[in-house]
């Protein structure tokens, strides 16, 4: 009968810290759930910022080939454009 009630008591003893292992594990499932989300929403943003910047650098390098363009231009007009009684003739 002794053995009885104390393989009873153990096994209550383990059904409660079953119980409270399991409350504990779903408490911090739920941090690490939201923990999750911050960091998914972090990555998102710095995502979002990339492709902005990316986008920024790609018009920029648009914006300075038509300037290289213009100024070549300039230098070959400059050059090939003067009439024969400009600078530097005799």
């Amino acid at each position: 009968m002794i053995r009885a009630n104390n393989a009873e008591r153990r096994l209550a003893n383990a059904q409660n810290q079953l119980a409270a292992a399991e409350e504990k594990m779903a408490a911090m499932n739920q941090k690490t759930t939201a923990a999750d989300t911050k960091w998914e929403a972090r990555v998102k943003e710095y995502e979002t910022r990339l492709r902005a910047a990316e986008e920024k650098v790609k018009r920029e390098r648009q914006g300075y080939k038509e300037r290289v363009v213009e100024l070549e231009n300039q230098i070959r007009c400059v050059i090939f454009c003067q009439p024969a009684g400009g600078p530097g003739a005799k």
